[in-house]
């Protein structure tokens, strides 16, 4: 795929702050822009996260490193300026949920290529729980960046004409083109049933018997809770902020006295029990034991054997597929985002190898056998398939459509930031 020109962000504000002036806050200062500062070690962190993400170690290769960081600071000098005109035009509202899945998805990443914790803090220096404290106004701010940046080029269009002279002007640098499939999926769920409620409330039960009892916070965390990150270290989240959390959780947790243990709670995750350890300024340290609702293995034979049916009926005859899934869907309500029509992706787009593994040989108005993700049982209807090959305008305008798309964008979003340079104070240290 063709690869735009880097952008380098210059941040919008007026003045530098007095307090700035002072040696012992440069000390570790990576740059200044307006009235923020960015610090080394945000550069130097961010400079490892990217590299971790294409399986690269910096930690042997110096001049790697210094590439990274390089770029990395271009990255955080564009969000200082992202956030500061979002603020401007009050679109830096975020909810709280989007920037929970962020970060764990960014956790996840890291950990899928570092393998396990201990080689996480190795990396990053810090543990994954100080890591989910100290990065989630960090993920937050480059939400904000992201949606900013796409609501300033939203209204860029192309035309043929340029699409055409983009293909002639590039075509011996735009690579071979992926094979492409245009899908839509059902989803069954494995919902969770009276018994998986009933094992995880026992639990849970058990759990608070034994703190009324005196027995220790931090061991009873470490001994059942299903939080992955925090019962390591005692069911300890470290220090929040309001929105940090769902709502049923944050409500508990903020209205707890210091060391006070509070009932039992359930949210989206399960069921918890929180203590507040300490509270400092608008911020708390709280920890927490979380007991998942599993579904049971009857649970899950249930969704197995209602999506085997619905293999077997369209097995018989594919063209029912539509049919089938609008029942679904209308069973469903609102509860599957994903259900229905995915749309065109390339094999490389598509989230989990059981979906490629599912689609191998599969072609246009093909049906795959039924496959297992952690969403539920699923089965992908080839509604198009396009073979990969060569570039040409008559193959794969829309594919070569987007990517003369996004090379306009970036010119376009270029040029609206050198527009704004004159107004943006900036020191690299």
């Amino acid at each position: 795929m063709l690869k735009s020109l880097p952008i380098s962000f210059l941040v919008f504000s007026m003045v530098l702050p007095r307090e700035l002036a002072s040696q012992d806050l440069i000390d570790g200062v990576a740059a200044i822009v307006g009235d923020k500062m960015i610090l080394k070690s945000d550069v130097l962190q961010l400079a490892q996260m990217n590299a971790l993400q294409i399986g690269l170690d910096l930690t042997s290769d110096p001049n790697l490193l210094s590439q990274y960081q390089e770029n990395a600071l271009n990255l955080l000098l564009t969000q200082k300026i992202m956030i500061a005109r979002a603020k401007v035009d009050s679109l830096d509202e975020i909810p709280a949920a989007d920037v929970d899945q962020a970060l764990d998805q960014q956790i996840d990443n890291i950990l899928a290529q570092v393998g396990t914790e201990t080689r996480f803090e190795e990396v990053l220096n810090q543990s994954v729980r100080d890591f989910r404290s100290e990065r989630w106004s960090d993920v937050r701010d480059q939400i904000i960046a992201e949606r900013y940046q796409s609501e300033r080029i939203k209204h860029v269009s192309i035309t043929r004409h340029e699409v055409e002279d983009f293909f002639h002007t590039y075509r011996d640098s735009l690579p071979s083109m992926e094979t492409r499939l245009e899908l839509s999926q059902i989803i069954i769920p494995i919902h969770t049933g009276r018994e998986a409620e009933e094992q995880a409330y026992n639990l849970i039960s058990q759990v608070a018997q034994s703190l009324a009892q005196g027995e220790n916070f931090s061991a009873l965390a470490l001994q059942y809770s299903d939080d992955p990150v925090s019962s390591t270290q005692g069911g300890d989240l470290g220090y929040v902020r309001r929105g940090e959390f769902v709502n049923e959780f944050e409500e508990i947790a903020f209205q707890l006295d210091d060391g006070e243990i509070s009932e039992i709670i359930k949210t989206v995750f399960g069921y918890h029990i929180i203590q507040l350890i300490n509270r400092q300024g608008e911020k708390i340290n709280v920890r927490h034991i979380l007991i998942n609702i599993n579904p049971t293995d009857q649970d899950r034979e249930t969704s197995l054997d209602l999506i085997r049916k619905h293999y077997f009926l369209l097995s018989e005859n594919p063209a029912l597929f539509d049919s089938l899934l609008k029942v679904i869907i209308d069973e469903a309500e609102s509860e599957l985002s994903e259900i229905g029509y995915i749309g065109w992706v390339t094999l490389s787009q598509l989230p989990l190898e059981s979906y490629r593994t599912a689609l191998f040989g599969l072609r246009t108005n093909q049906i795959s056998p039924p496959f297992e993700t952690p969403d539920g049982f699923h089965i992908l209807k080839v509604l198009r398939y396009q073979e990969g090959g060569a570039p040409t305008l008559e193959g794969f305008y829309p594919q070569i459509e987007a990517l003369a798309l996004r090379n306009k964008q970036t010119i376009y979003f270029n040029n609206w930031l050198e527009d704004i340079r004159s107004h943006v104070f900036i020191k690299i240290l």
